[in-house]
């Protein structure tokens, strides 16, 4: 049995990774979307998602489930059969990071609205921007955060480990995906992760920002469907229909 494993970014849910995994799920594989609202560190988001999924996994991982991810194939590598990694970072904190954190997270306790909308543009390409439709559908996902959920997973990040550090003993299969105007997940940032790994690839998609998954789900479905199948990784008659 496979299952296919998405993980949300920071204050995101199913919602970053549902019609995307839905139009890559066929028979004999099942949905499971990781829980990352509950625990105070990335192993134990990791450790969760181990022991609520069955079988052989291919994980979908945006942002902050990029890291999850990461951790995931290191407590489990013989259980990855495909991990798709999608705007992310792999390096520990930073010195000025702690003080950067508090200050979000002050700002969202104090106003989580005005925080989720004050953050968004900075996180989206222009084009997406000037999609009224989708900036709302954003919107919609990030202000049901609650601000404690956002709080831990910060105070997460901020002791969160080197993935640097192991990535040279994945023996799975990797693919990196960002976006063109990602600024907090450029594509040097990508080539670089992916030339830690013994079988991995990097690939931009247009027009989209760090909020990929959201910003072009057709084009990251695409990329994904292609890649699987190029690698040999998931027989499936996958889903014809437009998705977004």
């Amino acid at each position: 049995m496979t299952t296919i494993v998405t993980i949300p970014g920071i204050m995101s849910d199913a919602r970053t990774w549902s019609t995307i995994a839905d139009a890559l799920k066929c028979e004999g594989t099942t949905v499971h979307v990781a829980d990352t609202s509950s625990d105070t560190t990335l192993e134990g988001m990791a450790a969760r998602a181990l022991s609520e999924a069955h079988g052989e996994l291919i994980v979908l991982a945006h942002s902050m489930g990029g890291r999850v991810a990461m951790e995931i194939g290191r407590q489990a590598p013989e259980r990855i059969r495909a991990m798709v990694l999608a705007s992310t970072n792999a390096e520990g904190p930073d010195v000025h990071e702690a003080a950067q954190r508090e200050a979000r997270i002050a700002e969202a306790n104090a106003d989580m609205i005005a925080y989720a909308r004050g953050w968004i543009p900075k996180v989206i390409s222009a084009a997406s921007m000037r999609n009224a439709d989708l900036v709302f559908r954003i919107q919609e996902v990030v202000e049901d955060c609650p601000p404690e959920m956002h709080e831990r997973q910060n105070r997460a990040l901020l002791v969160r480990p080197d993935a640097t550090t192991y990535l040279g003993t994945f023996e799975f299969p990797v693919l990196l995906i960002t976006g063109s105007e990602d600024r907090l997940s450029t594509a040097v940032t990508h080539d670089a992760i992916a030339g830690m790994m013994r079988d991995a690839e990097s690939v931009i998609i247009e027009d989209a920002g760090h909020l990929l998954p959201f910003e072009q789900p057709q084009r990251v479905f695409e990329t994904i469907k292609e890649w699987l199948s190029r690698k040999d990784l998931h027989r499936c008659e996958y889903s014809t229909r437009k998705i977004r």
